[in-house]
């Protein structure tokens, strides 16, 4: 079957496909592919929310099967209204900055904190069956390292912090990582997404969100 994964970024397409390569019933596609593009308004108030409302625009205009997420960034040593939270792009109430400037912001927020932080992500997602049933979760990330000195090689295809997010267990900048190392960060967060995947194949129920 198709399975609509609700998103424009290439990278996170790519790597849902990788994680799902084991259900060899499962074809995912992207809007792109079918020659869609919707704009949800993204104005939950957690992450998990923001999945809901783009995985039902997508299931509404598509009728399959749809996948969404929404993630949000947790900083340790941030006091609490310095949290990026699901606004990790927005500085200081400010919209439409470049990487560069959202980069050196939190280069010199890091600063402030003897230069490096724990940090993690915290991903809303949800589902949607053939059926038009509904299945949300909200799973935490591993965590790692936030640095202020960026990795020489300041590659952001996988987002605008990567050059100064650090691997623990790699001992890497995220930039620099095998895609073993990549499969080992996020292990925990591909065993859940293959068991929601799972799961609702099988029709047992999850979380089945409200109407």
């Amino acid at each position: 079957m198709k399975l609509l994964f609700a998103t424009g970024n290439d990278y996170k397409f790519n790597l849902m496909k990788e994680r799902l390569k084991e259900f060899d019933d499962i074809e995912l596609v992207n809007p792109k592919m079918l020659g869609i593009s919707i704009d949800v308004v993204e104005d939950g108030k957690t992450a998990e929310e923001n999945s809901r409302k783009k995985a039902e625009a997508y299931y509404a205009a598509t009728n399959l099967p749809t996948i969404s997420e929404d993630s949000g960034l947790y900083i340790d040593k941030f006091k609490k209204k310095e949290q990026p939270g699901l606004f990790v792009k927005r500085i200081n109430g400010e919209e439409g900055l470049s990487d560069e400037t959202i980069l050196n912001y939190y280069i010199n927020m890091l600063k402030k904190y003897d230069g490096r932080s724990l940090a993690h992500y915290f991903t809303g997602v949800c589902i949607i069956d053939e059926n038009g049933n509904e299945y949300s979760d909200t799973i935490e990330e591993s965590e790692f390292l936030l640095i202020d000195k960026p990795s020489k090689k300041v590659n952001m295809h996988g987002g605008v912090l990567e050059p100064i997010s650090f691997d623990i267990d790699a001992n890497k900048y995220f930039d620099q990582r095998t895609e073993e190392d990549i499969a080992n960060h996020y292990q925990s967060l591909n065993d859940r997404y293959r068991e929601l995947i799972n799961n609702i194949l099988r029709k047992d129920t999850i979380k089945k969100v409200k109407a």
